[in-house]
């Protein structure tokens, strides 16, 4: 049995129409959004893949933290969910010395936000509007 608050209807990585009702149905303003997180996606990616490579385990929990901070607007649940994993699994780390294998647990999350960078492209593109670079 799924959790219906992991997951949006449909497949999808995100909920945009809970973003325009929340933004009173302001198009531009979801735009400007999507932009500054698709801006923000190399740099957000860059982070967490060095963290995990480095073993930085401050450096990841900062990149996961803004990973969640940026999804949650977007209601990306499946990612959201994924980014509190992973910091809940940084969080048991530095308590008891928990192993884990970062590189796996950031490649999941790595994974699923860019299934959300893709759907905000797609969003931009079916909207009219020229998509982001």
């Amino acid at each position: 049995m799924s959790d219906a608050i992991d997951e949006n209807k449909d497949g999808q990585a995100c909920n945009l129409d809970y973003l325009l009702v929340n933004l009173g149905r302001n198009r531009a303003a979801a735009e400007r959004l999507i932009r500054i997180f698709l801006e923000n996606y190399p740099q957000l990616v860059a982070r967490l893949e060095r963290a995990a490579a480095d073993h930085d385990i401050l450096a990841m929990q900062d990149a996961a933290h803004d990973i969640r901070s940026s999804c949650v607007l977007f209601s990306a649940h499946q990612t959201v969910a994924l980014a509190r994993e992973l910091e809940y699994m940084l969080y048991c780390h530095r308590r008891d010395g928990v192993q884990v294998d970062w590189l796996a647990r950031s490649t999941r999350l790595r994974d699923s936000l860019s299934g959300v960078r893709a759907e905000l492209l797609s969003y931009l593109g079916e909207g009219g509007a020229a998509a982001a670079p």
